[in-house]
């Protein structure tokens, strides 16, 4: 038994590694289309976790510019605390006059370092976290991550 569940994890981690390799795009930019990359301008504030709130992990970022934009982002997590901590993260961000978006970065044991912005191919804001030096290799439960980031861009 234990040498098959070693073959069904290996080869599982094996699929995965392939399906995580570099794809190219044919797709032409337009003169107007922002490059894929870093967003020169934008800041990270810190990271807000907490353990056993749910959500699922995505790097798209989901624009927060109302109260009723970050209580629907909030509606996936189970703890109303981390709606108080967001929504008081969103405030803060929105004194830099930039476009405040959101992600959850991490569902898991760790808590990533940081988090970096960046725009996908199609121009779509992406928030991806850092990753984890030494990960632990399990945990009681779940840490949620969020990371809440200004984005310099026409309002």
């Amino acid at each position: 038994m234990r040498r098959i569940l070693g073959t069904l994890v290996a080869t599982a981690a094996l699929m995965t590694t392939a399906a995580c390799g570099s794809a190219t795009s044919s797709t032409a930019q337009g003169p107007d289309s922002p490059s894929p990359g870093p967003v020169t301008g934008a800041e990270v504030l810190p990271l807000i976790s907490l353990t056993g709130a749910g959500g699922q992990a995505s790097p798209k970022a989901t624009l927060l510019d109302t109260r009723a934009h970050v209580r629907e982002f909030s509606q996936q997590f189970r703890s109303g605390v981390l709606f108080g901590r967001i929504m008081a993260s969103v405030e803060q961000a929105k004194k830099s006059g930039h476009l405040v978006y959101g992600a959850v970065v991490a569902v898991g044991c760790d808590r990533p370092p940081g988090a970096d912005v960046v725009l996908d191919q199609n121009g779509d804001v992406q928030i991806l976290a850092r990753e984890v030096a030494s990960p632990l290799p399990e945990c009681l439960a779940p840490v949620t991550t969020v990371a809440i980031a200004t984005v310099p861009g026409a309002q």
